[in-house]
C-alpha cells in the first residue's frame, strides 16, 4: 500500500487526510470501514465499520465515528461533506463509475438520509491521472463530453475531474463548494499510477473520519 502525503483538511475544516502513520493506523483500524472496489457505481450508507462487498463509495454520519476509506492508482478519489449535517463521504471513482455517475448516486444519498441542502456540501476531486496522461481509446472516449483527440496517436485525452464536476453541478452543488487537486497521478512520483507503472504499481489510502 502506498502513502499519500496530501492533507487537505484546510479545505473541509474537517479532519480529512489522505496520510496516516503507522501507529494511527494501527490504532483506528477497528473504525475502518473498507469498500471491496469493483469499478461499480455502487454508493452506500453505514452506519458502522467494517468491509463492505461490490461497493465504490460509502458515506456515513460523524455520530458513528467511523473512518471511510478508499484504494487509488489513477483513480479519482472524491471526498464529499455535508458541513451542516455532518454527513460525509469517500467515493472512488474510475472511468466506468464516473461514465455511470457514481458521483450523482453519492449526492442522492445524502439529499435523501438527511435532506441536505446544495449549498452545504462541499466536494474535493483528490490527485488523479490528469486529461495531460489520461489516453483512451474511442470505445470508451465515446461516452463521454470532456475528451480531446490526440491526432498524432489516434487517441482521445480525457478528463474524469470535468466529468465529475459537470454531475455535481447539474445535481445542485455550488460550484465555489467543488475544489480540486492540481496533482497528477501519472506525472507525480510522489503519487502511485497504475498506467506508469503497470502491475508494479501499488495503492494509495485515502481516508476521511
Amino acid at each position: 500500500m502506498g502513502i499519500n502525503k496530501y492533507n487537505f483538511s484546510h479545505f473541509f475544516d474537517y479532519k480529512i487526510h489522505a496520510s496516516i502513520e503507522k501507529e494511527s493506523f494501527k490504532k483506528n483500524y477497528k473504525k475502518f470501514a473498507i469498500p471491496i472496489q469493483n469499478h461499480t457505481s455502487n454508493v452506500k450508507f453505514i452506519t458502522k465499520p467494517g468491509k463492505y462487498d461490490n461497493v465504490d463509495g460509502l458515506i456515513t454520519s460523524k455520530k458513528y465515528d467511523i473512518i471511510l476509506t478508499t484504494k487509488v492508482a489513477d483513480c479519482v478519489p472524491i471526498y464529499i461533506y455535508d458541513l451542516k449535517n455532518d454527513l460525509y463521504g469517500l467515493i472512488h471513482s474510475g472511468w466506468k463509475g464516473t461514465k455511470n455517475h457514481i458521483i450523482k448516486n453519492a449526492l442522492e444519498i445524502f439529499f435523501n438520509q438527511v435532506d441536505s441542502d446544495p449549498k452545504n456540501i462541499k466536494i474535493f476531486i483528490g490527485p488523479h491521472i490528469k486529461e495531460c496522461c489520461y489516453e483512451i481509446d474511442w470505445d470508451v472516449a465515446k461516452y463521454f463530453s470532456f475528451v480531446l483527440k490526440d491526432i498524432s496517436k489516434n487517441k482521445w485525452m480525457l478528463s474524469l475531474e470535468k466529468e465529475i464536476k459537470k454531475d455535481a453541478l447539474e445535481y445542485g452543488i455550488y460550484e465555489r463548494n467543488i475544489n480540486t487537486c492540481n496533482i497528477c497521478t501519472f506525472e507525480s512520483l510522489d503519487c502511485e499510477s497504475f498506467r506508469r507503472d503497470k502491475n508494479n504499481a501499488k495503492r494509495m489510502l485515502g481516508i476521511i473520519g
